[in-house]
Formats: structure tokens, sequence, C-alpha cells
């Protein structure tokens, strides 16, 4: 059943990918950027709120210990997007993707050392061929410089992304872990309420700046379908964070969204698969046989 979900968690973290190109979200600026996440954050905690009414006497019943991580989650989210936009606009984008991409690296090493979740050599080097994918995966960019500062907020994209997944391990491994769609509910929403302040308030600092997400009736309804893909995604990932060692959840689903991706990307908007590509997906492949198998 566990591997039943993962699947379904690549297929809809694949589906929020091309959702996000249908919207066009990549070329819109910062105050923009966190705008559209905070109704994602919205739609999300109230998908979570719903796929968790049957299992909680009271849906507002909820454990300091969820509250106290539920506000860390939220923080982490914030932080990680606002770093991984800084990221994406002002350096190389295909770097910071790679980059951002090793955060999976982080739960593994916490799991190992402080869950006492083995890692077997075997799956070390699928680890190692899986780093080797992304970066054939990933296409070089020309014409972009590196900058101490850009490499700096990269780091902590990746740093941000990886404290997001420890956290879900942390609550799917405690007492708690039964409050798994209530503590979401509150992470999320209080998410989306930090994204619209911080979008706000970088709007101001930049006067000439204008509001350009909500601009037509597709565009909502774009928003409104990641929005539940989101709160469906993390509902799914984190129960898998209490049922998988974080060496098999987090490769795993980091390769194959990114190969499901690009199959998407060639299926609907019939984008080219180079020769590098495919043999990094290949590898891909090869690295999650590896890892899931020995």
């Amino acid at each position: 059943m566990s591997y039943i979900l993962l699947i379904a968690a690549t297929l809809l973290c694949s589906g929020k990918a091309l959702v996000a190109k249908l919207i066009g979200s990549g070329s819109k600026s910062v105050h923009d950027v966190l705008l559209l996440n905070s109704a994602l954050f919205f739609v999300g905690a109230i998908t979570a709120g719903i796929t968790g009414m049957g299992g909680f006497d009271a849906l507002t019943g909820i454990s300091a210990f969820s509250l106290g991580l539920a506000v860390v989650f939220s923080v982490f989210l914030l932080f990680t997007l606002i770093m991984q936009s800084y990221a994406m606009s002002n350096g190389p984008a295909s770097i910071g993707s790679l980059i951002y991409s090793l955060g999976f690296l982080i739960p593994i090493f916490y799991s190992a050392r402080f869950l006492n979740e083995s890692v077997s050599i075997y799956q070390w080097g699928g680890i190692v061929l899986m780093i080797i994918s992304l970066v054939l995966i990933i296409p070089p960019e020309k014409g972009r410089k590196f900058s101490v500062t850009w490499i700096i907020f990269a780091l902590l994209a990746m740093l941000g992304s990886g404290a997001n997944a420890v956290v879900q391990k942390i609550h799917q491994n405690s007492a708690f872990k039964n409050e798994l769609c209530v503590f979401l509910l509150y992470a999320l929403f209080l998410a989306s309420v930090l994204a619209l302040i911080v979008s706000i308030i970088t709007k101001t600092l930049i006067k000439e700046a204008k509001f350009t997400v909500f601009t037509n009736k597709k565009t909502i309804f774009l928003i409104i379908v990641s929005g539940l893909v989101v709160g469906l995604m993390n509902v799914v990932n984190t129960n898998l964070a209490g049922k998988l060692p974080a060496v098999i959840q987090f490769p795993v689903y980091n390769i194959c969204s990114m190969i499901i991706t690009a199959l998407w990307g060639r299926l609907f908007f019939k984008e080219k698969l180079s020769g590098r590509k495919l043999f990094g997906f290949v590898l891909g492949l090869i690295s999650v046989t590896i890892i899931g198998l020995l």
C-alpha cells in the first residue's frame, strides 16, 4: 500500500508541475509568485481539512506538539519558496534546480542518525547514481554568471526543502501522527497567510509593481486545481514519512516525479527530450531500482 501511495505522490507532484506550466508561474514577479502560492496553500489547507474530517472527532482538535510543528512547517514552506524564487531569478536556473533537488539528502541523513533507519552500501551507490542522473536531466544554462549571494540563496532553498521533509518525518514518527490532516490544515493555512503578507509587503516596496496572477477565469480554475493537488500531495507525502524509510521515499519521489513531468511536457507541450536527458532518465530509473530493491 505504501508503494501505491508513493506512486500517487509522484503523479500528484508531476501534475502540479504541469498545471504550473499552464499557469505560466515561471514568468511572474516575486510578489506574484508569493500571491499565487498563498492561494495554492489556502486551497491546499481546505483540501487537507476535508481529507481528514472523517478521522477526527473535531477537526479543530490539535495538540500543542502538532500546532508547534505546523508553525515551523509553514515558516519553512515560505522560507523555501522565497529562497528558491530568488535563486531561480538571479542565477543559472538549471543549477539552482539541481541544488534544490539535492534537498532529499537531508531527511536521509536525519533519519539515519536520529531514527535509526539503515541505509545499505548499495542504496548509497544508488543515491550517487541518482545525483549523476539529475546532472544529466537538468540542462546546462549559458550566459548566467554565478555570485556568492546566489549560491547562498540556492543552498538555503535546498536546506529549506530538506527541512520540510524532516518536519514531516518528525511528526509522523511521534505519538501525534494521527493528527496528520489537522496538522497540515494549520500548516498550509499559516503558510498562506504568511505568503500573502510578504507578497503585500513586497508590492509596497516595489511601488510600480502590479499583481497579475488572477487574470482570468481559466487561471483561477487552474490555481484551484493546483491547490487541490498541493493539499493531497502533502497529505500523501506526510503519511508516507511515517511508513517508508527516507532513503526510499524522497529519492524515488524526487527523480520519478521529474521523469513523469518531462513526459507530460513531451505529451502536452511537445517539448523535445535530448539524448542527454533520456540517458539521465535511464540512470534515474536504474538508481530507483537499486534504492528500492537493495
